[in-house]
Order: structure tokens, then C-alpha cells, then sequence
């Protein structure tokens, strides 16, 4: 089983996208949009290693105006319990140059139990969303990294299909 791979021996509350890992991007993987949830999975995937998750990261992809992968940004040593303001104040200084090139990103938090989120996932996930739409930055998925995999949690009510 390889790293991320979570497709033997959990419950289906615990699976994520079946036999997923970062060794199933694609070679050209600089060119290809991540819009789509088995590739944006597998990048978080690639972006948080087991260290990462651990610690608690923050990971973020920026992406450009065609929602390619340009740069991977990691902070990790995050308590597991940290409110989502550090959050917001990171993404009100990064988003307005994102902005400015019509780019877009893709947020990950790394920790080290359950795929189950909790209230501070949901929190960040919501400070996520919500500063995305204040910069007018498309917020391409937000994903849960632990240990035994990653998973998506659920788009905005209002983002379009």
C-alpha cells in the first residue's frame, strides 16, 4: 500500500477516493488544471506528506488563471485545536496578488487522527471559503490530510457545478 493509499481495510466513513496516491498524477502534471477531485486529492496528497499531517500543516496550492499548480505553500506545526483566525490572516495577505492574476487555490490542513471532520476543520474550511470570496479567488477544494488519507470536505452551498 503506498503513501495515501487508503483502499484495504477501512469503513466506508474513512475512505476517501479508492486506491488514491499521489503516484497516479499524471507526468505533465504542471500543465494540467486541478479541477477536478481525484487530481486535487492526489496533489494534497503529494503537498502533505505523513510529517505534515502530523504537525498539522496548512497546505495551499496556487494556482493560475487556468487553475495549474504553480506553487505549493507549507506551514506546518499547527496546533490541532488552532482557531481559523492565523487562517484568515495568512489568506488576506496571500489571496489579493492571486487575485490580481486571476488566479486560483487549493487548501489542505494536515492532522493526525480521523478523517472525520471535526468543528476546527469546519472552521478553517469556512475561513477558507469566506476569504476566497472576499478576494474574489476561486477556491478550487478544501481537504482533510491525516495519516490513513485525504478527503474532500464539501464545496460552498453556492459554488457552481
Amino acid at each position: 500500500m503506498g503513501a495515501g493509499d487508503n483502499s484495504r481495510g477501512r469503513t466506508a466513513i474513512q475512505a476517501t477516493i479508492e486506491g488514491m496516491s499521489y503516484h497516479d498524477l499524471p507526468e505533465d502534471i504542471r500543465s494540467v488544471p486541478l479541477d477536478e477531485a481525484s487530481i486535487q486529492a492526489d496533489v494534497v496528497d503529494l503537498m502533505l506528506g505523513i510529517g505534515e499531517r502530523r504537525s498539522g500543516a496548512l497546505g495551499i496550492m496556487v494556482c493560475d488563471s487556468l487553475d495549474r499548480g504553480v506553487q505549493p505553500l507549507v506551514l506546518g506545526d499547527i496546533p490541532e485545536d488552532a482557531p481559523p483566525e492565523p487562517v484568515e490572516k495568512l489568506l488576506d495577505l496571500l489571496l489579493p496578488t492571486i487575485a490580481e492574476e486571476g488566479g486560483s487555490v487549493l487548501v489542505s490542513r494536515g492532522r493526525r487522527l480521523s478523517l472525520v471532520p471535526n468543528d476546527v476543520d469546519r472552521a478553517w474550511h469556512q475561513a477558507a471559503i469566506d476569504a476566497c470570496a472576499k478576494h474574489a479567488v476561486r477556491l478550487l477544494g478544501f481537504y482533510l490530510a491525516t495519516p490513513t488519507g485525504v478527503r474532500e470536505l464539501p464545496a460552498p452551498l453556492n459554488a457552481s457545478p
